[in-house]
């Protein structure tokens, strides 16, 4: 489980606490955990998407060799029998 160390504040209008606190009040959730979830959402899943998608884009740029599954499943054992 995370440990939540940082203390951040942010400063909303009367309504959107009020439309805040009626959503965490909906799902049964802190507003605290509603908005470190609304950061995650927004932000850093996105980020990690774009991670995943370069590094995908670095190993097609590799244009490696690929033979069917079955001659590299047998490569991959004699490799690893004969290391």
């Amino acid at each position: 489980m995370a440990v939540y160390t940082e203390r951040v504040q942010a400063v909303l209008t009367k309504e959107q606490y009020k439309r805040m606190m009626e959503i965490a009040k909906q799902e049964n959730k802190a507003l605290s955990v509603l908005i470190r979830e609304a950061v995650e959402e927004r932000y850093f899943v996105p980020l990690e998407q774009q991670r995943r998608r370069q590094a995908l884009a670095n190993l097609l740029a590799l244009d490696a060799p690929v033979a069917d599954w079955s001659q590299m499943e047998t490569e991959i054992e004699q490799g690893a029998l004969d290391g």
